[in-house]
């Protein structure tokens, strides 16, 4: 009986320091100092403070999907990835309507925000990679098309 106890206060402690973030925005944006692009796509992965499993595969597959995908658009901040807890960042979660773990998917045109898309399917498609990678990176390249359409038209 201790033994079953011990562990699942190990495993619950565990979950704790998993799921909690450093802070409450993690970025993979431009290199410290570089203004972020004025058209650009912005990813937002949302979670609560205790995350299970499936929270964080979500975040890594996310993740994963950009840097295999997007690693240029990455590397001069035309696609960033921001990891935000929505139970501190109450702003961001109150202008995406999130109430639950997310991705978000931000068009920004001349640095103002002209479009978002709530990537609902990513609780179905968490456990099929490929079906999900492609759901992430499908999104993506449509914000893309969105900020290279706006922009021809200035």
């Amino acid at each position: 009986m201790k033994q079953s106890t011990l562990i699942v206060g190990l495993g619950i402690l565990g979950l704790i320091l998993n799921g909690c973030a450093q802070s409450d925005i993690l970025s993979s944006a431009p290199a410290a100092g570089a203004a972020s692009p004025a058209d650009r796509v912005d990813v937002y992965y949302m979670h609560r403070t205790l995350r299970c499993i499936s929270c964080l595969t979500i975040e890594r597959n996310t993740r994963q999907a950009l840097q295999d995908t997007f690693a240029a658009e990455m590397r001069d901040g035309r696609v960033t990835f921001h990891v935000a807890d929505y139970w501190i960042n109450t702003e961001l979660a109150q202008r995406y309507n999130v109430d639950t773990v997310s991705v978000i998917v931000v068009t920004v045109v001349k640095g103002k925000e002209v479009s978002h898309e709530n990537l609902d399917r990513v609780w179905s498609l968490k456990g099929d990679s490929q079906e999900f990678r492609t759901y992430i990176v499908d999104a993506v390249r449509a914000a893309q098309a969105k900020t290279a359409t706006a922009a021809s038209r200035s």
